[in-house]
């Protein structure tokens, strides 16, 4: 009993102790009290709206070849960055090859006529002011010149023609941006109404990201500033998280919105331009 008396007491001393603030006397103080205080005040906050986008390229443009022919060499691979004039394809050219080779024959044979019509043309007239032909037959000589000039232009549209024909067996890309898939490989046979492009090669030195808004953020946005392009002027820098997790390390900028509210989402489509130095690859976001 008494041990649990002595107990009692040193608790009570502690508490006396704790809250005599440390004096000498174990009284309690009963003065005032002292409360530390801070001062509320006002601080920005940033607010994140986030919104499923797709990624796509400025320009996604198909290869498809202009002549008919069996692929004999495939010059780049998938997800290839190649620059504007680049070899992509070559399509079997003996047949055009050939082709230009008769039509070049041609041209020379056109001007080779033209050069004995203009010889029996200038004979005629030569004759006919010595009254030795009449009017007839150097009429009859400057058709058949003109009619030799027109065959050399036709001799030549025809070879350009081939040549071009031949020029369009090596398939080049059409811009700077990255190769797509590959449907069709080396021994394909392959014509301008293939079902399948060659391959899509797709600009993305700047990233278009297309995401959608409610028709009610849209009025939020333009209240007063005066319209959707004063709105989309003032639109803070947006961020783009990709299909990892990871935030893409450059901002975007709203370019574009819809002016159309789709009637069965009640949501405008908008258009973010992001840089893409890294020409990163077309992903999902």
């Amino acid at each position: 009993m008494k041990k649990k008396s002595n107990l009692f007491i040193l608790l009570l001393a502690a508490v006396l102790v704790s809250c005599g603030g440390g004096k000498k006397s174990g009284k309690p103080d009963f003065g005032d009290d002292e409360y530390a205080v801070r001062t509320v005040g006002a601080q920005s906050a940033e607010l994140q709206t986030t919104y499923p986008a797709t990624i796509k390229g400025v320009q996604d443009v198909e290869i498809r070849p202009k002549v008919s022919g069996f692929i004999t060499k495939l010059c780049v691979h998938e997800g290839q960055a190649v620059k504007k004039g680049q070899l992509l394809f070559v399509i079997d050219n003996e047949t055009f090859q050939a082709a230009v080779r008769q039509a070049r024959a041609a041209v020379n044979t056109a001007k080779a006529q033209l050069n004995t019509a203009k010889l029996t043309y200038s004979n005629n007239e030569k004759l006919f002011k010595n009254n030795v032909i009449g009017t007839y037959e150097l009429q009859s000589s400057k058709n058949n010149l003109e009619a030799a000039y027109a065959a050399v232009a036709q001799a030549q549209a025809a070879y350009v023609s081939a040549k071009q024909n031949l020029d369009f067996c090596y398939i080049t890309s059409p811009a700077n941006g990255v190769v797509g898939d590959l449907p069709y490989r080396v021994g394909a046979l392959v014509s301008a109404s293939s079902q399948q492009p060659l391959t899509t090669v797709s600009s993305i030195g700047t990233m278009q990201v297309y995401f959608s808004v409610t028709e009610k953020d849209l009025l939020d946005m333009t209240k007063g500033v005066g319209g959707i392009n004063a709105a989309i002027k003032d639109y803070p820098a947006v961020k783009l998280q990709l299909a990892d997790g990871t935030v893409y390390n450059h901002d975007g900028h709203v370019a574009t919105v819809s002016g159309v509210i789709d009637p069965t989402t009640g949501t405008v489509s908008m258009r973010a331009d992001f840089p893409n130095p890294e020409h990163l690859l077309k992903s999902g976001a």
